[in-house]
């Protein structure tokens, strides 16, 4: 009878056991993200393009010299906050209505390296930590 209960408790601790953040590198940039996410690479033409998944949401990034910085994404339909991350000026973009919209990021590195990452997602604060966990380097 113990057995049983220890046994079902060791169960039930596992199972809330929370998905450990892991760090991603790319090239140029590294993020945090849960170790359910995967980083991929793309083949991108004029920029360095890939991004992560977790098989539900996707976030995506590209880093050259004409990415997104969300100018269709005005304060009517979404949340932007300007702040400064790793030493980069950064604008986080993020939909008013909880999965209604694109979510993002945009930090201009230099004249011609400039990076944007994006996605949707209904799991709103786990993208938005990714987002904040953005180091150039």
């Amino acid at each position: 009878m113990k057995t049983s209960i220890l046994l079902l408790v060791l169960l039930l601790v596992m199972g809330c056991k929370k998905d450990q953040p892991t760090p991603l590198a790319f090239d140029d940039f590294s993020f945090v993200a849960p170790s359910s996410w995967k980083k991929f690479e793309a083949q991108g033409y004029d920029s360095k393009v890939g991004g992560i998944t977790d098989g539900k949401d996707t976030l995506r990034y590209d880093m050259g010299m004409y990415s997104y910085s969300f100018t269709k994404e005005t304060s009517a339909t979404h949340h932007r906050r300007e702040s400064v991350q790793n030493g980069y000026k950064t604008l986080t973009v993020w939909p008013k209505k909880t999965g209604q919209g694109l979510m993002g990021l945009y930090i201009k590195v230099d004249d011609f390296r400039k990076l944007s990452i994006y996605g949707r997602s209904k799991n709103e604060d786990e993208v938005l930590e990714i987002l904040a966990s953005v180091k150039i380097l």
